[in-house]
């Protein structure tokens, strides 16, 4: 009788154990050492449209639309707290990334993507005129880490020259550069960033911003940029739709 009358506190026992582990398990993979981010989850493109050997700083004026971009990352702090703004605000951006960060933080990368926003290619080391091999090199890293080829290549420092244009366009890329820049690399304070991002924004910017090196002032940017950008009526998209590209899948 003593074994039958426990038997009721030992039930909700069981089940109370159950609920605490099943949301674990539930969730997948522990936690990544790359910014805390999952990934591969859902449906991630393989690459994107674009003209390669073009140079653009701009796009098309006809729609209200701007081009946030990111450089220098991924970086395991400040990439995902720029997601996670994104993400909640429903904008879209487009990172043009380092091959050198790009081990052990994979799952980020795949974030990117999985977010619905854009890799582009910064070549390895951030040098002053990269060539052919830099740039193949940083576009074999991220399909390896990603799946995702990137047709959309960033010179280090803006720095473009014959050789540089021929290197891009050798990988099938199309060279990016900017409309302004956020000021984010000199470190302005932050409310001068946001009223210098909002207010200079026309249709068909593209606006240079910094997700690695240090740049802490950025994350804590964004949110006020993207909705004094959304309140000026801009939609904001990924570089290769501003420029009437997509992805592929």
């Amino acid at each position: 009788m003593a074994a039958r009358g426990a038997l009721p506190f030992v039930l909700p026992l069981c089940c109370l154990l159950f609920a605490w582990i099943a949301p674990t398990s539930a969730a997948g993979a522990p936690p990544r050492p790359n910014g805390g981010t999952t990934a591969g989850l859902g449906r991630e493109p393989t690459g994107c449209t674009s003209h390669p050997g073009r140079v653009v700083s701009a796009g098309p004026t006809a729609a209200r639309e701007v081009a946030l971009t990111f450089d220098d990352g991924p970086s395991a702090t400040q990439t995902p707290a720029i997601l996670a703004t994104l993400n909640r605000l429903d904008a879209r951006a487009t990172f043009f990334e380092e091959g050198r960060h790009v081990a052990g933080r994979e799952g980020l990368m795949r974030e990117i993507l999985l977010d619905g926003d854009e890799i582009g290619n910064h070549s390895f080391d951030h040098p002053h005129y990269p060539g052919f091999g830099e740039l193949a090199a940083t576009n074999r890293r991220i399909r390896e880490a990603t799946g995702f080829e990137p047709c959309l290549f960033r010179p280090p420092y803006g720095l473009l020259d014959p050789q540089v244009a021929e290197a891009a366009a050798g990988n099938r890329l199309e060279t990016i550069l900017w409309t302004f820049s956020s000021g984010d690399d000199h470190h302005v304070p932050m409310a001068r960033m946001q009223a210098h991002v909002i207010g200079s924004a026309r249709p068909g910017s593209i606006v240079l911003m910094h997700d690695g090196g240090h740049h802490p002032q950025t994350p804590l940017a964004l949110p006020r940029i993207v909705e004094g950008l959304r309140e000026r009526g801009f939609r904001l998209v990924t570089v290769s739709e501003l420029l009437g590209g997509h992805f592929l899948y």
